[in-house]
């Protein structure tokens, strides 16, 4: 094994994405905790007053339909939790993209905008595509591969020799700034090694499906709220049992997706009914659906581990983050050192 060369290529990766692996872990320790953070850094908008009556999920969509002119949900998020709201996704024809959270108690729109206006849901987008579409999935999808390359590189150049496994791993913390500052970048990298290596390969999982598929945006629909609330009755009536998590608004036909947690944490069973003369066109159970985000996603997501699943998945995204800014500290005092000292001016 040539260290000098597993050393070289950790540092040329690690140095070509440490800041978008940066985004990349502060985006995901975002998301762990995605709907109770939204709720907490902005109330106002993701929070319900509790002041009215319950509104159809049909009159949200036309509240929301009527805050942007020329925008149309085309997908509907359910209250995740008590005092949850409706998000709602629109679009135009042009292909542009505006969201709304709507008050489940009276129908207020609490805020809406493009996705700036909602940090959670843009530390989603950028998380998942970068706000690049496509481009930005294949990005992250490289991102990924590079994360799987350092941490190959970094463990075959610390690889110690048999019986020295503890002494590469200690940190002398009476040495100087500097050389505390590697060694601990050096023993976090590899404890953590496992749970990068498990994060970056469930990410490749979730990415790859995704830049195959030939996803197209959903067209906007006319139908009225009364219209809405019909057809989405019938494709309750399939799993009456289940709570609605997300609608789909595809022409003249309504996607909708209950929770299945007997099956996991993200399983859904879906239902796709007509809007105009509305009859149920499939119902799939959650163990029958073949896409492989529902077993992907709640691996990478932390939810299949239990209790623990979600802060050790937090710790790990925060320590990736602290081991970007170790990396580029480090390569600017090698930088730094290997400079020249000034010629003193000679009197």
């Amino acid at each position: 094994m040539n260290r000098a060369l597993m050393l070289r290529l950790h540092r040329t990766i690690g140095l070509a994405v440490a800041t978008l692996l940066l985004v990349q872990a502060l985006s995901g320790a975002m998301l762990v905790y995605r709907g109770p953070l939204a709720r907490l850094i902005d109330p106002v908008a993701m929070t319900s007053g509790k002041a009215g009556p319950a509104v159809s999920v049909g009159e949200v969509i036309m509240t929301a339909n009527r805050t942007t002119a020329g925008y149309a949900v085309t997908r509907l998020f359910a209250p995740d939790a008590d005092g949850a709201t409706y998000f709602a996704q629109m679009g135009n024809r042009d292909g542009a993209v505006r969201y709304a959270s709507v008050d489940p108690a009276g129908g207020a729109v609490l805020r809406s905008g493009n996705v700036l206006a909602f940090p959670v849901e843009a530390a989603l987008q950028i998380h998942y595509r970068l706000m690049a579409g496509t481009v930005g999935i294949a990005v992250i999808g490289l991102n990924g591969l590079a994360l799987l390359a350092m941490v190959a590189s970094g463990l075959a150049y610390w690889w110690p020799k048999r019986g020295k496994m503890g002494k590469a791993l200690a940190i002398r913390w009476t040495l100087s700034p500097k050389l505390v500052l590697r060694q601990c970048h050096r023993t976090a990298a590899v404890l953590l090694s496992a749970f990068l290596l498990f994060m970056a390969t469930t990410g490749l999982l979730l990415v790859v499906p995704e830049l195959l598929s030939k996803g197209a945006a959903n067209a906007p629909s006319a139908a009225s709220a009364a219209t809405i609330d019909r057809s989405l009755m019938l494709a309750q009536s399939a799993f009456p049992d289940a709570t609605l998590r997300d609608l789909r608004i595809d022409g003249d036909r309504l996607i909708v997706n209950f929770n299945a947690p007997e099956h996991n944490a993200r399983a859904i069973h879906r239902v796709i009914v007509t809007l105009a003369q509305p009859r149920i066109v499939s119902a799939m159970r959650a163990q029958n659906n073949p896409a492989s985000w529902m077993t992907v996603l709640p691996l990478h997501a932390g939810d299949a581990f239990g209790p623990i699943g979600q802060p050790l998945l937090l710790i790990t995204a925060l320590a990736l983050a602290a081991l970007c800014v170790s990396g580029l500290v480090m390569w600017w005092q090698a930088r730094r050192a290997r400079r020249p000292a000034p010629a003193r001016k000679s009197v």
